[in-house]
């Protein structure tokens, strides 16, 4: 159970951060705060369950759908291109859509939702690769190694891409091998330690530079 005490441990750095300089943030990072404090309360919740060896599964057909939504909209009030930002955002009630239908016709809430995860591992993999795009145009940031979005979207990517196949195979795998299905397991519980750890960054990064324009503001 280790990874489950890392794992809320980086998360409560992540917001203990974030409220710290919450007023002086970009849009985009006051909605991942709000992001990692639904995570907080849901996934503890969860969490809380497994431990009591009680079913938990069906919290995350709640909660997958709200995640994809709040993180697609930290990428939205990232992009510069207005095709873009119009495409972030139509796909929140796209995806929804897909997954109510998945939810009624392919996989209940006491499955493992597979499908409505991998949908949003493709589409935030997107966006992750639309923000490159933009910076490796000149659009947006010079110094990538000091931009919060950068960290952000490099955990996306990872996370997103690896997940792809994590969650595509772990309901056939649950299947045939529990001792498989556990190793896949294991493949999340890295990426997403990841995924935490460059969102403890980011949120360290820009209350770095916010307390430094701050303390660069002119007295009044």
């Amino acid at each position: 159970m280790w990874d489950v005490y890392i794992y809320f441990g980086l998360l409560i750095l992540s917001i203990g951060l974030w409220a710290s300089c919450y007023g002086r943030l970009a849009t985009g990072l006051k909605v991942l705060g709000f992001a990692l404090l639904l995570n907080l309360g849901m996934e503890g919740y969860a969490a809380y369950l497994m431990f009591q060896l009680k079913r938990n599964l069906y919290m995350y057909h709640l909660l997958i759908p709200i995640q994809y939504t709040l993180y697609t909209l930290v990428f939205y009030f990232a992009f510069h291109r207005p095709k873009v930002k119009q495409a972030a955002l139509a796909s929140i009630p796209a995806y929804l859509l897909a997954v109510m239908f998945i939810l009624v016709s392919l996989q209940v809430s006491n499955e493992y939702n597979s499908l409505a995860r991998s949908l949003k591992n493709v589409l935030l993999a997107a966006w992750a690769l639309f923000y490159y795009t933009d910076v490796f145009k000149g659009l947006m940031v010079q110094r990538l190694e000091k931009e919060p979005m950068f960290w952000i979207s490099t955990g996306f990517l990872f996370y997103s891409l690896g997940n792809f196949f994590v969650d595509g195979l772990m309901n056939h795998i649950l299947e045939q091998s529990y001792e498989l299905g556990h190793t896949l397991y294991f493949i999340n519980v890295v990426l997403g330690l990841l995924l935490n750890v460059t969102i403890l960054i980011s949120f360290a990064l820009a209350r770095k530079q916010t307390s430094g324009n701050l303390a660069l503001a002119p007295s009044p």
